[in-house]
């Protein structure tokens, strides 16, 4: 079979690891995800790796925070008065709940409750993380026509 090129529709796997060597996602448990390269539906930098490669091959890509989910930003963690909050439950720390940040409607993670507020980071989870990626090619998919 012909290598991947631009426009080929892929079925791959996917394993996200964060810099622990912890596995945040893996999908080699269910059905692989259908792509097609050229079409905006992975990152850029995995179609780069993706070119040329075979069926069966394993690509890994590092991504710095800037490139995956941002970097981390202290503005981002915010502590705001109850008063302010239309919350229909007691927040618990850890607990992701929606709020406004300067100005929009964001999942925050709640990191301190006290009787008056609320402290919250609208971080991504994995800001400020290098995130690798291993990506198998399972399938190039047939062009139609």
């Amino acid at each position: 079979m012909a290598p991947i090129r631009d426009g080929d529709t892929l079925l791959l796997h996917f394993t996200s690891t964060r810099p622990d060597g912890e596995v945040f996602e893996d999908t080699r448990s269910g059905e692989p995800a259908r792509v097609t390269l050229g079409a905006n539906q992975i990152n850029p930098l995995f179609e780069e790796a993706l070119i040329g490669k075979e069926p069966g091959e394993t690509v890994t890509v590092a991504l710095p925070p800037e490139k995956a989910y941002g970097k981390y930003r202290k503005r981002l963690v915010v502590t705001i008065k109850r008063t302010r909050l239309k919350l229909d439950h007691e927040p618990v720390v850890g607990e992701f709940i929606r709020v406004r940040v300067l100005g929009k409607s964001c999942l925050v993670t709640v990191l301190d409750v006290d009787e008056k507020r609320i402290t919250v980071d609208a971080n991504h989870p994995l800001a400020g993380e290098t995130i690798t990626y291993a990506i198998t090619v399972k399938e190039i998919l047939p062009r139609d026509g």
